[in-house]
């Protein structure tokens, strides 16, 4: 037995040098990385006494042994062992043959070299009993106990994680407490343990770490019109702490939620996480469209999943998160600029009923007016048509959550609002938003408080003012470009102009206090807030009698261009001038009323018959008109005198000869109109940049004409125009 106890040693020490030499190289902590809670063994040991006995004795020992290795420091691990030492003699010497009994309370330090190799010591120290049979005849056993002390060494093979080999000597200390101390010395022992491990080995698929704990997250709810601002930023926040005592490295956290999500979102990445330290993660998620569906609130849990390395070795750990996603409509007034989330112009439905109104209206738009001014007013018209009303919320009014960071409102989808024909503030302002910007005209928020309503861009200059309003306090001046405020909730109630002097007087309502009033244009806001996404469907609207929307834009266009004229008429009238009346005739004749526009004129003509730019404009007054002999006779008289006098600038002269070129054109003479386009060109060059077609030669200006000059001369804008003021 001993020679096959030698072999069998010889080869575990073998393979342990093997082990050691692969290992040596290696920075991984492997006494944390394969830590075991318990280890459960069986050891026999041969013995030699080195002291003298009576007689010779064979001795060996036979235990076991639980080992406890530290949570903390796993190299350390308090032992216990129990067992049997048999002192059995060679001769004839029976009657000293006996077993000692033992316990030991121990500890060892363990050095593991790599997955199949560890190598360690051990003290402990503890007592047995020795019991003796045969020492007096006929007397029973007779008992000694004894003080026994060990320490040794141990270097062990580890096939697999919950098994291990051990070649252990030791060197025992034996010490009788009685009356026979025939065995007290030290005995030196070698021999072989196997061991139980208890645990999962780390390298197995289903022994995954768990080093990470999740705090505990509270209520959650999700707003589907916030859906691209939950992209970057969170919908809940996690608290991650590393319950392990080596850190957790390359932390990376993600969020799912099947049915609403195309693929997980990721949400944080944490290089190194220390033993016990704890981070708070914003949870992101980028949900698809499907949000937009929900109706109600409707119970959620979507899955976080943490991937991470500890002790070099891959692990995932997964929790839910359990959240209501609420209405497509709802919405918490936290921050005013969400409102620009319900905010929809790619809706079909709202596009085609912005065509439809502009449509309708088309023959009917004011020359040289705002056409942007004139649009929003006949959209508000066409709204007031539709039957739209306004109706405050019974449940949750605006002016009551405004500002609440817990209360929840609701905030309908423009084709909703325009489907059910009513809506309160918020309802009412994304419609016409939405509206204006289908069909490009870019709009504003503006929140006072307890209310909300839009602004629109007329982009005209500041210093502009009076071609919008002669009142410079009826618009708002942002970086020199002019808004009209309008208050939506009028419509169905009063007129476009009413809601617009509405507008502007809510706006100055805060003047001394500005911080207390919102100005945020759509399109910034939606960068935060994307506009939701929609089911398109057809609506089935009827958009109701086009003549009334016609009949009430076209008036109240017409009050406003009444309101810039008597500006105009004013100051003629007070001063006389030419130049007063000069300017009202350009005015008339810009918004299309020429047979005023004639009379102005000529009135500044009869004040100074020398005076060229009445002349001018009363020629383009019959242009527009289409009466071209008029038009051509004035121009002609004039290029006559201006010829014929000294002192007359190049550009006046220009101009001139440009208007006779189109006055040709419309006529059907392209000969002529060639003729004097290239004299006006030779003036100012500048010219052949946007009336290059006036340029041809005299046949091929011909043959334009008779196909489309006159045509071209009938579409001609009164903005085209150049009147010398």
């Amino acid at each position: 037995m001993k020679q096959s106890l030698s072999r069998s040693m010889i080869a575990l020490a073998l393979a342990a040098s093997f082990a050691t030499g692969y290992a040596q190289d290696t920075k991984t902590d492997y006494n944390r990385y394969y830590r075991y809670p318990l280890s459960l063994g069986a050891q026999y040991q041969s013995l030699t006494a080195l002291g003298s006995y009576r007689s010779s004795y064979d001795l060996y020992d036979i235990s076991a042994l639980i080992r406890y290795p530290l949570p903390k420091l796993p190299s350390l691990q308090p032992s216990l062992q129990g067992g049997l030492i048999q002192f059995s003699p060679r001769e004839d010497d029976t009657k000293w043959e006996h077993k000692d009994v033992y316990g030991l309370l121990g500890a060892s330090y363990t050095k593991r070299f790599s997955k199949s190799f560890e190598l360690g010591g051990e003290l402990s120290a503890g007592a047995s009993l020795s019991i003796y049979p045969n020492l007096v005849p006929d007397s029973g056993n007779v008992d000694n106990v004894n003080f026994l002390a060990r320490g040794g060494a141990r270097l062990a093979l580890i096939p697999s994680f919950n098994f291990s080999v051990e070649l252990c000597p030791s060197l025992s200390w034996i010490h009788s407490l009685g009356a026979l101390t025939d065995f007290d010395g030290a005995v030196l022992g070698i021999g072989l343990a196997a061991h139980i491990r208890l645990g999962d080995d780390p390298d197995a698929p289903q022994a995954a770490l768990r080093s990470l704990r999740f705090g505990q997250i509270g209520p959650v709810s999700v707003f589907p019109a916030m859906q691209s601002w939950y992209a970057k930023n969170p919908i809940a926040k996690l608290t991650v702490t590393n319950t392990e005592s080596f850190p957790v490295k390359d932390l990376e956290l993600t969020f799912f939620q099947k049915g609403y999500m195309d693929s997980p979102t990721s949400c944080a990445r944490i290089d190194s996480l220390a033993p016990g330290e704890s981070k708070e993660v914003g949870i992101l998620a980028s949900f698809n469209e499907e949000v937009f569906r929900n109706e109600g609130t409707t119970p959620l849990s979507g899955e976080i999943v943490a991937s991470y390395t500890g002790r070099g070795r891959a692990a995932e750990q997964r929790t839910s998160l359990s959240y209501d996603l609420l209405d497509k409509s709802a919405i918490v007034w936290d921050d005013d600029r969400k409102a620009a989330a319900f905010v929809t112009p790619a809706d079909s439905a709202l596009r085609n009923f912005a065509s439809y109104v502009r449509q309708i209206n088309k023959d009917s738009v004011a020359p040289g007016y705002s056409e942007t001014v004139q649009f929003a007013c006949q959209i508000f018209n066409a709204l007031g048509e539709l039957g739209i009303i306004y109706q405050v919320d019974p449940t949750q009014p605006f002016e009551s959550v405004k500002g609440g960071k817990s209360s929840i409102d609701s905030v309908s989808l423009p084709r909703q609002t325009l489907k059910r024909i009513t809506g309160d503030c918020d309802d009412l302002s994304v419609l016409y938003a939405s509206l204006l910007e289908s069909a490009g005209v870019s709009t504003a928020l503006i929140t006072i408080p307890g209310h909300i309503y839009i602004a629109f861009d007329t982009k005209t200059v500041g210093k502009s003012f009076g071609e919008i309003h002669p009142d410079r306090g009826m618009t708002i001046n942002l970086n020199d470009e002019l808004w009209v405020p309008v208050e939506i909730t009028m419509i169905g109630l009063s007129g476009f102009n009413d809601a617009w002097r509405k507008g502007i007087e809510e706006w100055k309502s805060c003047d001394a206090d500005p911080a207390a009033r919102g100005f945020y244009l759509t399109a910034k806001a939606q960068e935060l807030y994307r506009p939701v996404g929609l089911k398109e469907t057809d609506l089935g609207l009827q958009y109701g009698k086009k003549e009334p929307v016609v009949a009430k834009s076209s008036a109240e266009v017409a009050k406003l261009i009444d309101g810039i004229l008597e500006v105009y008429q004013a100051a003629a009238k007070a001063s006389n001038g030419k130049e007063d009346y000069n300017k009202l005739g350009v005015r008339l004749a810009r918004y299309g009323r020429y047979d005023k526009a004639v009379v102005a004129l000529k009135q500044a003509s009869a004040l100074d018959p020398n005076f060229a730019g009445p002349k001018m404009n009363l020629g383009n007054v019959y242009y527009l008109t289409k009466s071209y002999d008029k038009a051509l006779s004035e121009y002609q008289k004039l290029d006559t005198n201006l010829s014929a006098a000294s002192g007359n600038g190049q550009g006046l002269v220009a101009t001139l000869r440009l208007n006779i070129s189109r006055c040709y054109d419309a006529m059907g003479k392209g000969e002529d109109s060639a003729k004097y386009y290239g004299l006006a060109v030779k003036l100012d060059p500048t010219i052949s940049q946007k009336y290059s077609y006036l340029g041809q030669s005299a046949l091929a200006a011909t043959t334009a004409a008779a196909a489309g000059g006159v045509e071209r001369a009938a579409k001609a804008e009164v903005n085209d125009i150049i009147f010398a003021e």
